[in-house]
């Protein structure tokens, strides 16, 4: 009898498939050739002093600042500083990714657990044949959130072996498969973001309303958020976030406007009118320029009103909204989905192929 956990066999790597919040960046979708030699992955753990603790090695792993580690926990000198970095397995570091990234006790939510599996497995394997010099990934959200030992789980860890070896390719190479934690209605085509290399096939605008007519990830009980700011309170974070952004020195803020919006209704182009000219923020970048408190704006799915010197934006969803949505897998899967089904919705055209 087959179990009733959903198993995406190693058998069919040509089956073609159809169609917690984080404070996430996007990363460029590139890519790498299937099939990697050399199954472990490098994580940046940290940067730290010279002269702060080394890891201590304990057998099966590594503890480094409180944490354990499965794999080893180096700490190497190169030409930035002193980095911390933690070789392990691939399979061992999905461990633990999911629960920082999707993690769910609830037994519906497996079929979505299984699908980030998928999700995170790619995105590392891509970044590990970029062959950069030191480490591969980060443990923060600028790649995925690592944690180690401490915060597996037993149904994240179900999840990562039930998908063993599994990634998403788009002709014969691994894609980064991007994903974020709540798309709202519909998620953004990969250049609505802005990405330097543009658009990709596999990352279309996705409408993700359930039969009946509610979103999938309606589930999280995200009613939609409002932020509001003053022209000056804008100036001010174009001084501090727009150099990053790729915006020059500007003056006085003195208007502010949509210029476009993209397939999915997210804004696209935000058109600042300055005493020295017109600023023009694309993208993401809004997001990281537009902050509250030091946390980037949720999403870019937002409406605009201007009252007098306050800007109200009310918007839904967060994250970049680009591939798969965790709530909404997670909807998907308590409708009844399998993880090969959430995968085909959000990466269309994409397959399902054996790293290993």
């Amino acid at each position: 009898m087959r179990s009733a956990a959903l198993l995406l066999a190693v058998s069919l790597p040509a089956a073609v498939l159809p169609a917690q919040d984080r404070e996430d960046s996007v990363v460029e979708s590139s890519h790498t050739t299937l099939r990697l030699n050399d199954k472990t992955i490098r994580v940046l753990l940290s940067r730290v002093a010279t002269g702060d603790a080394p890891a201590r090695d304990i057998g099966n792993g590594a503890v480094w600042n409180g944490r354990r580690y499965r794999g080893t926990v180096d700490v190497i000198a190169d030409g930035v500083g002193v980095a911390v970095v933690n070789r392990l397995d691939l399979e061992d570091y999905l461990r633990g990714v999911l629960p920082g990234e999707i993690g769910s006790r609830d037994p519906r939510d497996r079929a979505a657990l299984q699908a980030q599996a998928v999700a995170a497995r790619s995105y590392a394997a891509a970044r590990m044949g970029e062959r950069r010099a030191l480490f591969d990934v980060t443990a923060t959200v600028s790649d995925q959130v690592y944690g180690g030992m401490s915060v597996e789980r037993p149904e994240t860890d179900a999840a990562v072996r039930a998908t063993r070896g599994l990634v998403l390719t788009w002709g014969e190479r691994i894609i980064t498969a991007p994903y974020h934690s709540h798309g709202g209605p519909v998620t953004a085509a990969a250049d609505e973001v802005f990405w330097r290399r543009g658009s990709e096939p596999y990352l279309p605008a996705v409408d993700d309303h359930a039969p009946s007519g509610d979103c999938y990830c309606d589930v999280s009980g995200n009613q939609g958020w409002e932020r509001r700011f003053s022209l000056a309170d804008i100036g001010r974070l174009l001084a501090n976030y727009g150099r990053d952004a790729g915006v020059g020195t500007a003056g006085d803020v003195r208007m502010v406007r949509v210029l476009s919006t993209g397939p999915s209704g997210r804004v696209t182009g935000l058109e600042l009118g300055t005493s020295t000219g017109a600023v023009i923020l694309r993208g993401n970048d809004i997001r990281f320029v537009l902050r509250t408190d030091g946390a980037i704006l949720p999403s870019t799915k937002f409406s605009l009103e201007v009252l007098g010197a306050t800007v109200s934006l009310r918007g839904v969803g967060n994250g970049h909204g680009v591939g798969m949505s965790q709530w909404g897998a997670i909807g998907r899967a308590r409708a009844g989905q399998d993880a090969r089904s959430i995968l085909a919705a959000y990466y269309p055209g994409t397959r399902l192929s054996p790293l290993f």
